[in-house]
């Protein structure tokens, strides 16, 4: 690990334009060899205004390249993307969500117990608390390749950055099957490895 005086050479531009230190697994990750034509290199951008092709500031960026005017700060905070899973037991996460209505969709199983989990999404301009709401009809489908049955619907009225917070993670049970006897035998996913998506 690099020591203060000697930064990591790459610090990670966030899409509402701040500059941060990297964390321990975004600095290994940038340190695996990859092959050319391999789908998992890291996006580097070549300069601090370069977008990605949906119009986003984010990426990765050389020390050398950020403006003389902003800040490389420290910070646990995390932006997680809509197109991306979140698990229920990450901390410090934020997503950026335009106005409309979101289904909260668990991943892994379509027999889903909600117990007392709980979302709260809190925007960090107004500091406004926004609570999902539990949901009767869950919908089944299939989302990243995995079952996926909705849990909550969530209603933005606001445009902005919205801190995520989970509670009572362990009330939500996930099992693969919904079949009365297939659940039976079966067992419930790691609940410390649930994740949820919103979208």
């Amino acid at each position: 690990m690099k020591s203060e005086k000697e930064k990591f050479e790459f610090v990670y531009v966030e899409n509402d334009g701040t500059v941060r230190e990297l964390d321990n697994d975004e600095i290994e990750y940038l340190e695996t060899e990859f092959e050319p034509s391999d789908g998992a290199r890291p996006y580097i951008k070549s300069n601090y205004d370069q977008l990605t092709p949906d119009k986003k500031i984010l990426g990765f960026l050389h020390r050398s390249k950020v403006p003389k005017d902003i800040e490389i700060i420290n910070t646990d905070l995390r932006y997680a993307e809509m197109r991306f899973p979140i698990g229920i037991y990450d901390t410090n996460k934020a997503i950026e969500l335009p106005v409309g209505i979101y289904s909260i969709k668990v991943l892994g199983g379509w027999s889903v117990s909600v117990g007392n989990f709980s979302i709260e999404l809190k925007n960090r301009e107004n500091g406004k608390v926004i609570t999902p709401k539990v949901t009767n009809w869950r919908i089944q489908s299939y989302e990243f390749g995995e079952r996926a049955k909705k849990i909550m619907s969530l209603d933005i009225p606001k445009r902005g950055t919205y801190l995520i917070e989970f509670k009572n993670q362990k009330d939500l049970k996930v099992r693969r099957s919904n079949l009365f006897l297939t659940r039976l035998f079966e067992k419930e996913l790691p609940n410390e490895k649930l994740e949820i998506w919103i979208g």
